[in-house]
């Protein structure tokens, strides 16, 4: 349930974010670079490099890779939303105002998910743009034959966009666990960026996908691709929704639910 402590720490939160120099020069140079990309990958579906001339696939690439930097920016805020506190000793003044350990948590969570949701869809609105003014939302085609429609593929890359900012509410969970273990943003990012990598090292084995949350996010995309190639897809587009759905809210309610226990039950000593 919604407290005052929840919206006090909201607000402050939102009210540090705003007076900070890198939550206007992140998001510039996110935009920058989600641009760079479009181009890069316009260019080279022109001349029959990679992919095909489509903005459904432009779009769904750069998104993609969009997504690789997001998960690296939620390792980075959410770790310091959450342990810089710590660090800096001014979480014992925060809780004996006094403060619910548990709501300090959850407003904490909500802020860093909330802030990097509204990154990625800005960006995702940006890039989507670009490819209906530059190569156009049309129908695949093969010679005569429509292979998806526009309007099936427009549809599936907004479903995608869906699924991934469900799975980077996950991610920012997960950090945040990882973070509420250490006393200071440096560990947590380590930690994190520990955790990513193994997870992409196990991503090589089929039978461990279903179990890594970095697989909630790389999937939807590589279904989109797939569909804006006219490739046979990896997925039923259903099974992809309730596997995303399934898997990434098991690894959001879990982390959420112990990383509340370990904040309640954390000593506080600096």
């Amino acid at each position: 349930m919604v407290t005052q402590d929840f919206n006090k720490i909201i607000r402050a939160e939102s009210f540090k974010l705003r007076k900070q120099k890198t939550s206007y020069i992140v998001p510039v140079a996110v935009m920058l670079l989600g641009i760079l990309l479009f181009v890069v990958l316009e260019f080279t579906t022109r001349r029959n490099w990679i992919g095909v001339p489509s903005g459904h696939f432009v779009a769904a690439s750069v998104i993609s890779w969009i997504g690789n930097v997001m998960m690296l920016l939620v390792v980075l805020m959410t770790s310091f939303i959450v342990s810089q506190e710590f660090a800096l000793g001014t979480i014992k003044s925060t809780l004996v105002r006094p403060v619910t350990r548990g709501q300090w948590y959850t407003a904490k969570v909500f802020t860093a998910a909330v802030s990097l949701s509204v990154l990625f869809l800005c960006v995702v609105v940006v890039v989507v743009a670009l490819a209906a003014v530059r190569l156009g939302l049309t129908d695949l085609t093969e010679k005569n034959y429509v292979v998806h429609t526009a309007r099936s593929l427009t549809f599936r890359l907004v479903l995608s966009v869906g699924l991934t900012v469900f799975a980077l509410w996950a991610v920012t969970v997960f950090v945040a666990l990882v973070a509420g273990v250490f006393n200071h943003p440096g560990g947590a990012i380590a930690a994190a960026l520990g955790a990513g990598v193994l997870m992409v090292v196990l991503g090589a084995f089929p039978a461990a996908r279903p179990f890594l949350l970095t697989t909630y996010m790389s999937a939807p995309w590589e279904q989109m691709v797939a569909m804006s190639k006219g490739l046979p897809l990896p997925y039923e587009w259903g099974q992809l929704v309730w596997r995303t759905l399934a898997g990434a809210g098991a690894w959001m309610v879990l982390g959420f639910v112990v990383g509340q226990h370990l904040i309640r039950k954390k000593e506080i000593t600096s």
